[in-house]
This record gives structure tokens, sequence and C-alpha cells, in this order.
């Protein structure tokens, strides 16, 4: 696997944690920055390793399941965003801060993740070293979720539920192109 083939693979996966970011920033949890990069680049470096070990025949399986699981998490979140613009801001603090629990976040990195299983046990066939394809997908996963906290900090400072609004379109727009894998 060539160095941009194996950026081309880090840029494609890490989207969905950048917008999953934008979407907590939007939420005002950019104070918890550092918790979210550290699950977040943690399961994006461990899950396709854990891929590796899995095999072809558990592979094809968790390929459709990771899919669906995916594609659900985004809508889920997306619709979230969407319905939380309109309501009292209290109610949603609330919520996001329990997503960015450590629990919390691991739960969504683990959601995000389950595709990962399928490309480190695909990548890992190749040439390419395992511990480099894994690094090189934690890395973008950790600068998109970085920039995605910021973005959507400032976008709610500067547009306030239009922010939410368009971070929970993004979202929806995202798992549905997971479902249809027209990321893959």
């Amino acid at each position: 696997m060539s160095l941009a083939e194996l950026l081309l693979v880090g840029l494609v996966i890490g989207v969905n944690n950048f917008a999953v970011a934008l979407l907590l920033g939007a939420l005002g949890q950019e104070r918890r920055r550092w918790r979210i990069v550290a699950v977040f680049g943690t399961f994006e470096f461990l899950i396709p390793l854990v891929g590796l070990l899995i095999g072809s025949v558990a592979a094809d399986y968790l390929a459709d399941a990771g899919r669906y699981v995916s594609a659900a998490l985004l809508f889920a979140l997306g619709a979230l965003a969407i319905r939380a613009a309109y309501r009292d801001g209290s109610v949603d603090e609330k919520l996001a801060a329990r997503a960015t629990t450590w629990g919390g976040l691991m739960a969504l990195a683990a959601g995000l993740s389950m595709d990962n299983l399928v490309v480190g046990f695909a990548l890992g066939l190749g040439d390419v070293e395992p511990l480099l394809l894994a690094g090189v997908i934690a890395l973008f996963a950790v600068a998109y979720t970085l920039l995605g906290l910021h973005l959507g900090s400032a976008g709610r400072r500067h547009w306030g539920q239009r922010a939410q609004v368009g971070s929970g379109m993004l979202l929806i727009l995202l798992g549905v192109a997971v479902a249809a894998d027209w990321l893959a």
C-alpha cells in the first residue's frame, strides 16, 4: 500500500469522528476535548488491530452489521442534534454531558469504530504494517476530532441553533452514506 493510499484510508475513516466531534462542539463539549480525543483515538487505533485478529468469516458478517450500526448511530445523533436545536438548552447540556462521560464516549467510539474491524482485516492482508495502519487511522481520528470540536464550538458561539441543525444534518447525511456504502 502506497503512502497516498494509506493517507486516503485515514481521511475517509476519520470522517465520522469529525461529524460527531462537530456535534459535541456545537453542544458545548469542547472543554472535554482531551477526554473525547483520548477515547476516540484509542478506539480508532485498537479496532483495526482487533479486525486483524477476527478473520475473514467473522469480518464478512461484521462488515454488514458494523456498517448498519454505525449508520444508525450517526442518524440517531443527527436527529438528536436537530431536535435539541429547538428545545430547552438545559436538557441538551445534561444529555451532552452524559454523552461525554468516559462510558458515554466509549459507547460512541465503539459504535463509530465497528466498520474499522473489517477495514483492519481487509487492509491488514496487504503489504501494510498493521501498527502503521492503526497509527494512521488514529492520527486522522484525533485530528478530525480536534478540528470538529473546535469548529462546532465556534459555530455554537456564532450561529447557535443553526450550528446544531447543520451538525445534525451532516450526521444524518453521513449515516445515509455509511448505510449505502458510498464511503467504501
